[in-house]
């Protein structure tokens, strides 16, 4: 979806710029390393990468982040405040609560006792990012951005329940910032389906071409 997002903006004359975060995809690196804190200094070096483009107004970015991505986005907007104009946050996390449950079952707790790593669907987890993910405030980031956010989540979505897009739209709307909700009805937690698909990807380029 990200790859028909880019081209979506290209379309619009929006540059984006797609990146693997240390220990996933095609970067180096192992995911048993990866923390909270690591994935928040990637994207805050994707964004001074992409801001030293000669074709590239350093400051009229925007982020887009999905799921445990979208906690970073909001982290890093919190950071970059003066270059982020917009946010859009797709299924974000918004709290620990509910979201690594599995990882406290006594084969989880065990693992991570004896090694400091647990297996979690086919990736193994260290301790620290279940330390940082416990302690990580995304709803108290998001607010220190002050650019507009838009945020898209699957009503059917059992794996970031909808109402963590609640929280951040309540958040949000309590400090006064722009914030606009789209639940897609029937949508699961990675939009699997092309007419889900289709609607964040027009909501994502206008919610964009709006507030660039």
């Amino acid at each position: 979806m990200f790859v028909k997002i880019s081209r979506a903006l290209a379309g619009h004359g929006i540059a984006s710029l797609r990146f693997d975060f240390r220990g996933s995809g095609d970067s180096a690196g192992d995911f048993e390393d990866v923390t909270i804190r690591s994935e928040v200094a990637d994207a805050l070096e994707a964004i001074r990468f992409l801001a030293r483009h000669k074709r590239i107004n350093s400051r009229r970015l925007a982020l887009i982040g999905m799921s445990m991505g979208g906690a970073v986005a909001a982290h890093v907007a919190a950071r970059e405040k003066h270059r982020i104009k917009s946010l859009v946050l797709l299924a974000p996390v918004a709290e620990g609560e509910g979201i690594l449950d599995e990882l406290s079952t006594p084969e989880a707790v065990s693992s991570l006792a004896e090694t400091g790593i647990t297996d979690h669907d086919g990736n193994l987890v260290g301790v620290a990012f279940i330390r940082q993910f416990a302690e990580m405030k995304p709803l108290r980031e998001v607010v220190k951005s002050q650019c507009p956010v838009l945020l898209i989540h699957g009503a059917k979505d059992q794996t970031v329940p909808a109402h963590h897009s609640e929280l951040y739209e309540h958040a949000l709307q309590t400090h006064k910032r722009v914030v606009k909700k789209v639940i897609i009805a029937g949508a699961d937690h990675m939009f699997n389906k092309h007419i889900w698909e289709s609607r964040v990807i027009t909501e994502t380029v206008d919610w964009l071409g709006e507030t660039m």
